[in-house]
């Protein structure tokens, strides 16, 4: 069974990207939204497994058979795929598809939960570029990457801002989604949501293996995905108020040691969450995993299938209450 990764025309990147992607030049982010999803999840997933020989097409069009790996968003809720299509949903942000067979959560704890379920973590950042070890034990900028209306009320204001830059001396940068990728100047990174306990079970842990990947000591919160990557205290820290944000702040103000110890444990923990690696998860999955699934599925007789389709919207409408 050939598999397709399917991305409607509209969501197609700008010849400029689809160039980047291609040659491993800069990623423009100006797109946000689905279509960001939809470019940073399938069109990278193809491009990079076409770039290591292997068999994968991307359409426009919904293929009539063979698997199919599509975006949960880019399909209607009601959406049922031929008879012949196997077909394999990114959840991504998103909800998973009812019609699917398979769905593809960056969630480790969200697809132990979630049956008929997949875990692949999100591409870590392109063209990342590590902070720059003439910095030495400079420790100055602390910084959040990400959309800001993701980032925790308590730390979105002028007083937190303030107070951190009075009482330690640290400034908190915002970084603009055009520059992601560079962590040269930053010390440290703070990536809560909120303080209220939400484990988040649909977001990913790209925030921490992206400051892994840089070299950087990295603060969360009680997402679910952190726990399930990281060890609180080996290789991150987690806050779950802002007194005790402030109290590891104080700590790696004072304690060169531990920012080592963290960005070392975190560099030893990057190694699975390259480029590299992320590209040989996806060849496993369309190589081995997705064909065996179909494989199976294909072998059950119609009553069974037309049984765990029921039981999969059951199942689909527990996970979105409990998703949080």
């Amino acid at each position: 069974m050939r598999t397709s990764f399917y991305l409607p025309a509209h969501y197609m990147p700008s010849p400029q990207n689809r160039e980047a992607w291609r040659s491993g030049g800069h990623i423009m982010r100006n797109q946000l939204g689905k279509g960001g999803c939809a470019e940073s999840w399938i069109y990278q997933a193809w491009n990079a497994l076409e770039l290591c020989g292997r068999d994968v097409r991307l359409v426009t069009e919904m293929p009539d058979d063979g698997i199919v790996i599509a975006l949960s968003g880019t399909l209607h809720a009601g959406y049922t795929p031929p008879p012949c299509v196997f077909l394999a949903a990114v959840v991504a942000d998103g909800l998973p598809h009812p019609g699917a067979h398979v769905q593809i959560l960056q969630n480790r704890r969200h697809a132990a939960l979630l049956p008929g379920s997949v875990y692949m973590p999100h591409w870590p950042q392109t063209n990342l570029i590590p902070r720059d070890s003439s910095r030495g034990e400079e420790f100055r900028n602390v910084c959040f990457f990400g959309d800001p209306a993701n980032l925790a009320g308590e730390l979105a204001c002028d007083e937190w801002r303030a107070g951190l830059k009075n009482d330690l001396g640290l400034e908190f940068l915002v970084r603009a989604h055009d520059i992601w990728h560079d962590y040269r100047d930053i010390d440290a990174v703070i990536a809560i949501r909120d303080f209220s306990g939400n484990r988040q079970i649909h977001k990913p842990a790209t925030k921490l293996y992206n400051a892994w990947l840089a070299g950087v000591p990295f603060i969360g919160g009680n997402d679910s995905a952190y726990l399930a990557e990281g060890n609180p205290g080996e290789d991150y820290l987690a806050a779950h108020s802002p007194a005790e944000l402030m109290q590891h702040l104080q700590r790696l103000c004072a304690d060169a040691p531990l920012r080592r110890k963290l960005a070392e444990s975190g560099r030893i923990r990057a190694l699975e969450f390259t480029q590299e690696a992320t590209a040989r998860r996806w060849c496993r999955l369309v190589e081995e995993e997705l064909p065996a699934r179909a494989a199976a599925w294909n072998a059950k007789g119609r009553g069974t299938q037309w049984l765990r389709k029921t039981a999969t919207h059951g199942i689909l409408f527990v996970d979105r209450l409990l998703r949080n």
